[in-house]
């Protein structure tokens, strides 16, 4: 049998299917030494087996399309949204600087009206950002909701996959008891090399539904945390405008103003740190949930305690006493597809979560977002240390508010820029995956493509 190098670079799992039901067909051929009705037998669980394999891979690509689906129109809404919000406040804090500036050294200088103009040109920015946040949060609440419809949540996916489990395990056994019945030693050995290969596929299947479980529910958590404190410190900040203007006529309010600019800001600064870590934790217990409700297979790997993507297969090893040239060149090619499948996987796996990072806007990101928040923080503690102790020292207030709209300019103008440069970059990125064919999205469709035209075969031998 000649080996087709161009099957080696197909992604996934799926792609050793076809050398197995090659394998499958080649030995399921009447042997000298074993029974027409057992080969007969055998025929039909191979092919049940591999039918529900297909299946599972099937799932695993129709989960990982729908369980997060995140369309590039959405990128750019949210990072238009953020960048107009952004916009909007570093116009009012460079407004806010000039009127600061005019009166650093004689505050009579400063504009009453201008100032009020300020604070509600940064109460529509804090609006724009938080009402922006608040429509990724519903959007992704309807594709959490589609996903579920569509038997993608995890306790649905955790049914459907563990049916699958209980019906090949099933197979298995009775392949293994057919197989142990078989008097002569070398067709036996065949037997079991087969039945080993499709175990090792199943649970490779399984180690790819669980990694994309794992992201998916992280993924979801670590976003929908963003977006839901981001919307409230927002509109906590858009409440303390409010609250400032109404200080205008009641100077008395001038401190709750302040001190609510300050656990707004103080939420900017945490959010990305809490968001990260609520994904990391709830990736961490669907890892230890899936662990537990579906156990490694025993006779294809030694760990106990995990779920594991299986080690390369050791060629020499496995063909150790295998007498036929005939058959050593069909598991030589099985082989072959079976280690160099998990490396395309591992592309995919790398090439989704950097353009998941890729689509951040400047708050998102890991670093990011706390130094955005962290340049704020300045301006919300010198306004509430000007009003409780430098209440009558209007010069001194000035110079601190002065000081606090610098920090805050900073943080502003490093998110404009940020933001459209990760973005930039993502697209940049995704266009040149596209032209090569490497977008998650049309691997995934290649691979669904490969899963269908190996189910036709099947059905039709």
């Amino acid at each position: 049998m000649k080996i087709n190098k161009r099957k080696i670079l197909l992604p996934g799992a799926i792609t050793i299917f076809s050398a197995v039901a090659a394998l499958v067909v080649t030995f399921a051929c009447p042997q000298k030494s074993v029974a027409s009705t057992g080969n007969e037998r055998i025929r039909e669980i191979d092919r049940a087996i591999l039918l529900k394999m297909i299946k599972l891979a099937r799932f695993n690509i129709h989960f990982h399309q729908e369980a997060n689906r995140h369309e590039m129109w959405r990128t750019l809404e949210y990072a238009t949204g953020r960048e107009t919000g952004t916009a909007v406040s570093f116009a009012a804090s460079l407004l806010d600087l000039k009127q600061r500036a005019r009166g650093l050294d004689d505050p009579s200088f400063i504009s009453r009206n201008a100032l009020k103009n300020i604070v509600t040109v940064s109460l529509v920015g804090s609006a724009i950002s938080g009402s922006a946040s608040g429509l990724e949060l519903g959007q992704n609440l309807r594709v959490m909701s589609a996903a579920r419809a569509k038997g993608f949540s995890p306790k649905a996916s955790m049914t459907f996959v563990k049916e699958i489990v209980a019906t090949t395990d099933t197979l298995f056994d009775e392949r293994a008891r057919l197989t142990a019945s078989d008097t002569a030693g070398v067709n036996r050995t065949i037997r079991e090399k087969e039945n080993l290969l499709l175990r090792r596929i199943r649970q490779q299947l399984l180690f790819e539904f669980r990694n994309w479980s794992c992201h998916s529910r992280a993924q979801a958590w670590r976003e929908n945390t963003f977006y839901g404190l981001d919307s409230f410190q927002n509109f906590t900040r858009m409440g303390a405008s409010i609250i400032g203007l109404r200080g205008f006529s009641d100077p008395s309010l001038g401190g709750g103003a302040a001190i609510t600019a300050l656990v707004a800001n103080t939420m900017a600064t945490v959010n990305p740190i809490v968001s990260g870590l609520a994904g990391r934790s709830v990736r961490k217990y669907q890892f230890k949930k899936l662990t537990l409700e579906l156990p490694p297979d025993q006779m294809v790997t030694t760990e106990n305690d995990a779920l594991v993507e299986l080690p390369a297969i050791d060629l020499q090893q496995y063909m150790k006493d295998q007498p036929s040239d005939q058959e050593s060149k069909v598991l030589d090619e099985v082989i072959s597809l079976s280690n160099g499948s998990r490396r395309l996987d591992t592309n995919l796996d790398r090439e989704s979560a950097d353009i998941e990072r890729l689509q951040r806007v400047a708050q998102q990101q890991t670093l990011a977002g706390p130094l955005i928040g962290l340049t704020s923080m300045p301006g919300a503690i010198l306004g509430t240390l000007a009003f409780y102790d430098y209440r009558q020292d209007r010069v001194t207030t000035n110079k601190m508010l002065f000081a606090g709209r610098i920090s805050a300019i900073t943080g502003q103008s490093y998110a404009l820029i940020q933001t459209p440069f990760t973005v930039v970059r993502g697209m940049v990125k995704r266009n040149r995956l596209k032209k090569n064919g490497e977008l998650p999205s049309q691997l995934l469709d290649q691979r669904l493509k490969n899963v269908d035209n190996l189910e036709r075969q099947l059905m039709e031998k």
